[in-house]
């Protein structure tokens, strides 16, 4: 008797009331044929066992109920059905009808009487042992002598080679000190001469000034209006009224 043969948890708390089950004999009517449906019993003997003999009679389907006192599932061991003789057994069937109490073991439910809650799972701690970091039994392994004479050797070989590095630079400053005195020293030449010789004055120029007077005079002392022009401003007129007419 197992989870799979049930349909559920096989745990305690339930019992079995009865084995209903169904299968067909197949033999000959002359062949002797028995079959047995039983389930054994934890411990010895068997919860129960029914065997239907078919000597001198024709297979056939065959289905039957086993009726059992409530029987606590702790109590079955393996079931199964067995053919002894010349014939076969096909299309079994067998379930098994139960009960469920839930409290009988009151830790299926803590809602059951006598439940007593679990102890909560302690998480496992690991302790950090640092002698056994890689890293810090490098560092505490012993120093090299020559490896620490030679980093030596290195940093005063690093610090002349600075030295080295500076004493350039200053040159090339002081050599660039002197280029741009030098040009300074030529801008104030240039400037010198420019006073000397007075160059500004070639750029300098005077326009003589001239008063020029109208020599057209007018034959008639007096304009005549032209009167084309106000013919043609009357008709401009008369043309607006005739336009304004239209929008009143």
């Amino acid at each position: 008797m197992n989870t799979g043969t049930l349909g559920i948890s096989a745990e305690e708390g339930l019992d079995i009331s009865g084995v209903l089950y169904n299968y067909t004999a197949v033999k000959n009517v002359v062949d002797d044929f028995t079959v047995t449906i039983e389930n054994d019993k934890v411990g010895g003997g068997y919860v129960f066992q029914e065997e239907h003999d078919w000597d001198g009679k024709h297979g056939m389907k065959i289905q039957n109920l086993i009726p059992l006192p409530y029987t606590p599932i702790e109590q079955f061991g393996d079931g199964r059905i067995r053919g002894t003789g010349e014939g076969s057994i096909e299309d079994v069937t067998i379930l098994y009808m139960y009960r469920w109490d839930e409290c009988r073991n009151p830790q299926n439910n803590e809602n059951c009487a006598g439940y007593i809650p679990p102890m909560p799972k302690i998480p496992k701690i690991e302790i950090y042992d640092a002698l056994e970091d890689e890293y810090v039994a490098e560092a505490l392994e012993e120093t090299d002598r020559e490896l620490i004479d030679d980093e030596e050797k290195n940093n005063e070989s690093n610090k002349e080679d600075e030295e080295k590095e500076r004493l350039e630079i200053a040159l090339a400053s002081s050599g660039n000190a002197l280029t741009i005195a030098t040009g300074i020293s030529q801008s104030f030449i240039l400037q010198a001469m420019n006073k000397a010789t007075n160059i500004k004055s070639y750029y300098d120029a005077t326009i003589p000034s001239y008063i020029y007077k109208d020599t057209i005079t007018l034959q008639d002392k007096d304009i005549v209006d032209n009167r084309l022009i106000f013919r043609s401003l009357s008709q401009d007129k008369l043309m607006n009224e005739m336009i304004e007419e239209q929008y009143k």
